[in-house]
């Protein structure tokens, strides 16, 4: 198989990984109101749950980069869905609150290192002007499984009960690994198109210096407020059409996976306009951030969710608010590609994801008040307001200065 082939077979298995990844993820959104009847659960308890899983995932964002740093990335991808698939498996043993948050927190552990081990790939593979489409499309895996979640989810659940529907999408990932394990391999030179062997190992920064550059607290910052967007959809948006806008189970799998389908679109469209931004002349840093900016500016927008009368318009901006996620996603990951050390990629982007985690498991404690209190328009308009906060943070810290 040549270079230019064996490179997209990488990033479809990249791709199909986080699919996965989402899947095992958004099985508790999706079974969110059945679950909260079945093992008694409480909006705190939900929300505990939710958090039991983001603080591992949290920490393991970084320790997984680093790992993925050390170990490479054939290796470190495998161990990652191994890890996590067990765990979606064992969820299928919930009967409380605490063993299902207990569960959770193994899921949060081995989920995060698969991103970091994705864009390290791509930066491998791709030259900087072809970086961000296979960037968009390995990360759009993640939407494609939010997408798939909820029909296939509430199809398990309605023919064969809510345990197997933790255990089958489990059981897909032991499958991945064969195949993973047959296509990867290191890049090696005179191939062309990536970098070649020799530039794709060069030296680790330490921790203490990473920290002390400016470019690297520019991607991590915007994170902070980036992230918590994204987590909210992920998380409590299946919850919200169905205890809100009424939607039942069935109705869920039928209209449930339309925003995160754009969400994909978001991420490949959004990774595929940097690119041709690129392609006509621009850096490669500005491109990204122009692009930024643009999602800062439209991301508003998705406050309107709670306060519409139709559903139907709700869920066309619930589709905007995940496509400029997306888009979003796609542009910073592949910024960290652009601009942060090559032997350190995978670190850096996991101290995003680190930071990103933390925020979202922040905010789904602060979500939990904000429902009770005032209930999800105020949900909305909160979600609403943190993308351009982002926008404006990364292009503030990245910007050429003179």
């Amino acid at each position: 198989m040549s270079y230019r082939s064996l490179r997209w077979v990488v990033a479809t298995l990249l791709f199909v990984a986080t699919a996965i990844n989402y899947v095992d993820r958004q099985t508790l959104s999706v079974l969110s109101p059945l679950l909260r009847r079945e093992l008694n659960l409480s909006e705190q308890d939900y929300a505990n749950v939710v958090t039991a899983f983001l603080a591992p995932y949290t920490i393991m964002y970084s320790l997984g980069g680093r790992l993925i740093d050390r170990i490479g990335v054939r290796l470190g991808a495998a161990l990652a869905i191994a890890w996590w698939s067990a765990a979606t498996m064992l969820t299928a043993l919930s009967r409380n609150a605490i063993s299902l948050a207990a569960f959770r927190f193994l899921l949060g552990v081995g989920e995060p290192a698969i991103f970091p081990a994705g864009v390290r790939a791509c930066a491998e593979w791709f030259p900087p002007k072809e970086r961000a489409l296979p960037t968009g499309f390995f990360s759009s895996g993640s939407a494609v499984g939010a997408l798939i979640a909820a029909p296939m989810i509430a199809l398990l659940t309605l023919h064969f009960g809510w345990r197997w529907a933790f255990v089958i999408p489990g059981l897909v990932g032991f499958v991945w690994l064969p195949f993973w394990f047959w296509a990867y391999r290191s890049p090696s030179a005179g191939d062309g198109g990536g970098q070649p062997a020799a530039a794709a190992e060069p030296a680790r920064e330490p921790w203490g210096r990473l920290l002390r550059r400016r470019e690297v607290w520019g991607l991590v910052l915007p994170r902070l407020a980036s992230d918590p967007v994204w987590y909210f959809y992920l998380f409590w948006l299946p919850d919200y059409l169905q205890r809100e806008r009424h939607l039942n189970l069935t109705e869920i799998a039928y209209y449930g996976w339309i925003p995160f389908l754009f969400a994909d679109l978001g991420a490949v469209g959004g990774g595929a306009l940097s690119d041709g931004l690129v392609r006509r002349g621009l850096p490669a840093k500005r491109a990204r951030l122009l692009v930024l900016a643009g999602v800062g500016c439209l991301a508003p927008l998705g406050a309107l969710v709670g306060l519409v009368h139709s559903v139907a318009l709700a869920i066309a901006l619930t589709c905007l608010a995940t496509l400029l996620s997306q888009c979003w996603a796609a542009n910073i990951a592949t910024l960290a590609a652009d601009v942060s050390p090559a032997g350190s990629t995978g670190t850096v982007v996991g101290m995003m994801g680190t930071a990103g985690s933390l925020a979202g498991a922040l905010f789904a404690q602060l979500l939990a008040l904000v429902i009770t209190a005032f209930g999800y328009p105020a949900a909305f308009m909160l979600a609403g307001a943190l993308h351009p906060i982002a926008a404006l943070t990364v292009n503030l810290m990245l910007r050429d200065r003179r």
